[in-house]
């Protein structure tokens, strides 16, 4: 297999994060067919949760039906006008086991998008053509907004994508092409 392809971007909010799901989502279009899986990493409260809202957007999920976390309740499903989105959170599965018993083989395929946050902990269950996303603060580009007094600077989100496999590559070249077009460069 080929190896990976990256792409570096930023997320100056929530809004851009949503955004960035959305245009994930809007890109995957062509490659729905064998169902896509994206690998979510990042530590808490990097925004998970709000990318997969954003992928949710971007595949018709009504709004109607609120995408929260699934940490309690380990997965969860959506039905969108475009594919249908299972998301599971692996945080709390203590292995393949946990992963099986949750239902994870029957969340994959034809029209199916997958998030999985936490993804790392059960990276060799996954499939080897997958899409990561890590998040992670960017302290090097500065507070986004000043702390309330007392409070932590709130950074941009550097938002690392990684393509494993073809079709990985190809959601993420169109993705990007995509992102390009509408005037948004890679984070430096």
């Amino acid at each position: 297999m080929d190896a990976p392809v990256s792409l570096t971007l930023q997320a100056e909010d929530e809004a851009a994060m949503l955004a960035l799901g959305r245009a994930v989502a809007a890109a995957a279009g062509p490659w729905l067919r064998g169902g896509i899986l994206i690998d979510l990493r990042g530590d808490l409260g990097m925004g998970k949760t709000v990318f997969v809202r954003g992928v949710a957007a971007g595949l018709g999920v009504p709004p109607s039906q609120a995408v929260v976390s699934p940490t309690f309740t380990i997965a969860r499903s959506y039905e969108g006008e475009h594919a249908t989105l299972h998301h599971l959170d692996a945080y709390r599965l203590g292995g393949l086991e946990d992963l099986e018993a949750a239902g994870f083989e029957e969340m994959w395929g034809e029209g199916i998008v997958t998030c999985v946050e936490w993804g790392a902990r059960v990276v060799e269950a996954l499939p080897a053509d997958r899409l990561e996303v890590s998040l992670d603060m960017d302290p090097d580009a500065g507070p986004v907004r000043a702390p309330e007094p007392g409070g932590v600077p709130v950074f941009p989100r550097r938002v690392v994508f990684v393509a494993h496999g073809p079709r990985a590559r190809a959601l993420l070249a169109a993705f990007e092409a995509a992102h390009r077009a509408h005037g948004v460069s890679e984070s430096s």
